[in-house]
């Protein structure tokens, strides 16, 4: 087991050693000591299978990881952090948790998130890849900043387990023993996710179903200029970057596919004759678009051609008299 602590070393540099510490064992970060001159803190770390561990006691004090320090994460990694003394307030994702003893919550390195702790404030924290953790829990963004409770069910169950191995930490664990328990406990772990949540963890359908409703709400909603994914992701109380990653495994992105039915649905109408006396502009802006010019490059990159000459094309074709039809 590897220790670092900040008891013994001249004040002055006590902070300092500690910020490097904590940025090689999780993440880098920002640390403000609420008393700098009585600032101590310790970390103690241990590994089994393909996993970390890592306590961390510290006075009290806040730690930040910003947005542009995270934006430069080299890995993707999550940590699991148990509370075992003190209380600790997390945020991250536009969620906050306060947890105290026994309680469990899950953060992302990729995202900023603020770290409030009270005075000698004990944490438990698994580190975990972002391969290892989906593997158990294919959307772990849900549960970002959710606290668990240490008291009930499956969450208590997942913090007693945590708890106990860390006190087996110090015996060492034959790799392969180290590595089922690990799987074993991000099994519980998943479970618990679903108990609080109601979330089907392991079934890639739940993700399709919810890929099929938010496509609903699209069609409902393409001739809302307003539509996007920021807006698309409010209306089911996802973030932004969850709902990229449910169409990551799409041919398009989510942005791309909003376009690509607005240009569509505009497209059928520019050939409809119920349509023939609306402007090629009136048609694009009721079906969300606000810049006809915008509007006349992206169908340009769709159909090769412009929003005119399609619709002259659709009219001849038809057989329906094209000039008074090419207006803009």
């Amino acid at each position: 087991m590897q220790t670092y602590s900040t008891l013994g070393l001249p004040s002055s540099s006590k902070l300092s050693h500690w910020h490097s510490v904590t940025a090689e064992v999780f993440t880098p970060s920002d640390i403000r000591p609420n008393n700098s001159a009585d600032f101590d803190a310790e970390l103690r770390c241990a590994s089994f299978g393909r996993l970390r561990l890592a306590a961390a006691t510290s006075r009290a004090a806040t730690v930040t990881r910003s947005r542009k320090q995270a934006s430069k994460s080299e890995e993707h990694r999550f940590f699991l952090r148990v509370q075992l003394a003190g209380r600790l307030l997390i945020r991250q994702d536009g969620r906050e948790a306060i947890l105290e003893e026994g309680d469990i919550v899950l953060s992302d390195s990729t995202l900023p998130y603020t770290l409030t702790y009270d005075d000698a404030c004990s944490t438990l924290v698994l580190i975990i890849t972002q391969k290892d953790l989906k593997r158990h829990l294919p959307v772990p963004e849900e549960m970002l900043g959710v606290k668990l409770s240490g008291r009930k069910g499956l969450s208590r169950t997942t913090s007693l387990m945590l708890r106990s191995v860390w006190e087996q930490a110090d015996d060492g664990m034959l790799p392969e023993i180290g590595s089922r328990i690990a799987d074993s406990l991000l099994d519980v772990f998943a479970s618990a996710c679903a108990e609080t949540k109601g979330m089907v963890v392991a079934d890639a359908a739940s993700a399709g179903a919810r890929r099929i409703q938010i496509k609903r709400y699209i069609e409902a909603n393409l001739r809302d200029p307003n539509l996007n994914v920021r807006s698309a992701a409010a209306a089911f109380g996802i973030s932004p970057r969850y709902l990229h990653m449910l169409f990551g495994g799409e041919n398009e992105t989510i942005s791309s596919y909003i376009l690509r039915r607005r240009l569509e649905e505009c497209a059928k109408q520019f050939c409809d004759v119920m349509w023939r006396r609306r402007t090629i502009t009136e048609i694009a802006f009721g079906w969300g678009f606000n810049n006809a010019t915008h509007f006349a490059r992206v169908f340009r990159d769709q159909y090769g051609t412009s929003p005119r000459d399609y619709r002259n094309s659709q009219v001849a074709a038809g057989g329906v008299g094209a000039s008074w039809l090419a207006k803009v």
